[in-house]
């Protein structure tokens, strides 16, 4: 696995995810379903936020180096920061949200298609 991912490096999707104050950008993303993707999540905030995707985590496959990001099924990511994971997801629609459940009522959610 981790010698494809490796193989595929110049070719692979990538998807940035905005984490900001209440919010997830962009609403949708959209990968293909098997193709190694890179996820990049920037937290644009003056406080931590977390990225969190169970189902979405749960199904793919990450590279091993990446899985040490992973917690609770979502990815934390502190205040002004970046974190970077590839992954080879799965098909399927996945729902995506703050872990801070009052981020999360208020809005800062999204949805991952895969196909």
């Amino acid at each position: 696995f981790e010698n494809t991912l490796a193989d595929s490096l110049t070719n692979r999707q990538s998807f940035r995810a905005g984490l900001s104050i209440f919010d997830i950008e962009p609403g949708v993303m959209r990968l293909k379903a098997g193709e190694p993707a890179r996820l990049r999540l920037v937290n644009v905030s003056q406080g931590a936020h977390s990225f969190s995707a169970p189902d979405f985590f749960r199904a793919a496959r990450l590279r091993s180096r990446d899985e040490r990001h992973l917690s609770d099924g979502g990815i934390a990511v502190p205040a002004n920061d970046v974190r970077e994971v590839v992954l080879v997801p799965a098909a399927g629609r996945y729902s995506v949200r703050c872990g801070n459940f009052l981020h999360w009522i208020i809005g800062m959610r999204s949805e991952i298609i895969v196909e």
